[in-house]
């Protein structure tokens, strides 16, 4: 398994994911942050689902096979950076 993500991400294993939610004041830097990890998952070619508000968005990355690999966790951590950015 990969090195496991920065601390607030939640790991469930059955199904094997990462999810986490990052608040945001308000629609700007939602949007910024949506933005961003948009490009950021096409870069890379790991795509997570997003569950979001004008305020909020939620990320769960799946797990391709059985163990977390190195793209997958490496997003969980970019995405941390995003959070920080877009505020």
């Amino acid at each position: 398994m990969a090195d496991l993500p920065p601390t607030g991400w939640q790991l469930q294993q059955k199904p094997l994911m990462l999810t986490r939610r990052f608040d945001f004041p308000g629609y700007a830097q939602t949007r910024k942050f949506l933005d961003d990890l948009a490009t950021l998952s096409e870069r890379g070619g790991c795509y997570p689902d997003l569950s979001f508000g004008k305020t909020h968005v939620s990320v769960t990355i799946a797990a391709a096979g059985t163990e977390l690999s190195a793209a997958e966790s490496d997003l969980a951590t970019q995405a941390d950076e995003l959070a920080r950015q877009a505020v």
